[in-house]
């Protein structure tokens, strides 16, 4: 952990990692797409990577977003659904020492401290929508996608009284940069959008027993 409390893997340098978004109603998928490949940079032992097991005669890339739709229950003109996401994710980690995690009503601390955690990934969370209200990056636009959606983003860091984030509907807005959008939000600002969505400070991660602890467990089961 660097001495800032912030795990070194948790940095701006995720953001380059990072992939753009193609449809506005994908955000919730790619979210979780971007989640699982950073986590995996730091842990290539984690099993979920989808596509890898497409047919030889099956672009990898369709294969990907098929097992990601099935993840996310994501359905046409609808979007995802994050309600079975935690089930779904732990049915593909059963019998691993990877599990998936859902929360509510947690802090900014135990953000930070989520976010500091060199075996957790990345965490999403659920914003209420009056968050794009608040932003100046982009204006939703009139269609499908409306204000009434759910912002799905993943914090990086909490730092100096900010929080620094990716939005996938930012990059998808942004015409002038390859790179994806830093975004920040005071703390307070943060929390109280936080606090104010439908599962108020819902928050999903996955987090890995280490490998010493593992076995230590399974010579005391033995």
């Amino acid at each position: 952990m660097s001495k800032d409390g912030q795990n070194p893997q948790h940095t701006q340098t995720v953001f380059s990692r990072f992939t753009h978004l193609e449809s506005e109603l994908d955000c919730l998928l790619l979210a979780v797409k971007n989640m699982l490949a950073d986590y995996r940079e730091f842990h290539p032992d984690f099993p979920i990577n989808p596509g890898e097991d497409a047919d030889e005669d099956e672009d990898p890339e369709e294969a990907a977003r098929k097992e990601l739709k099935t993840l996310c229950g994501h359905r046409s003109r609808f979007g995802g659904n994050f309600s079975q996401l935690e089930a779904r994710l732990n049915g593909k980690l059963d019998e691993t020492s990877f599990d998936a995690y859902t929360a509510t009503q947690i802090d900014l601390e135990a953000l930070d401290e989520i976010l500091g955690t060199e075996t957790a990934s990345l965490p999403l969370v659920e914003l209420d929508p009056e968050y794009f209200d608040k932003i100046d990056a982009y204006d939703v636009q009139a269609g499908q996608f409306g204000a009434s959606e759910t912002p799905i983003l993943i914090p990086i860091q909490v730092e100096d009284d900010i929080v620094i984030y990716w939005d996938p509907l930012a990059d998808y807005y942004d015409n002038e940069n390859d790179d994806p959008v830093e975004m920040t939000l005071s703390e307070t600002t943060f929390l109280r959008l936080w606090s104010r969505a439908e599962r108020a400070r819902w928050t999903l991660w996955i987090d890995g027993q280490e490998q010493k602890k593992m076995a230590e467990f399974m010579e005391t089961d033995q």
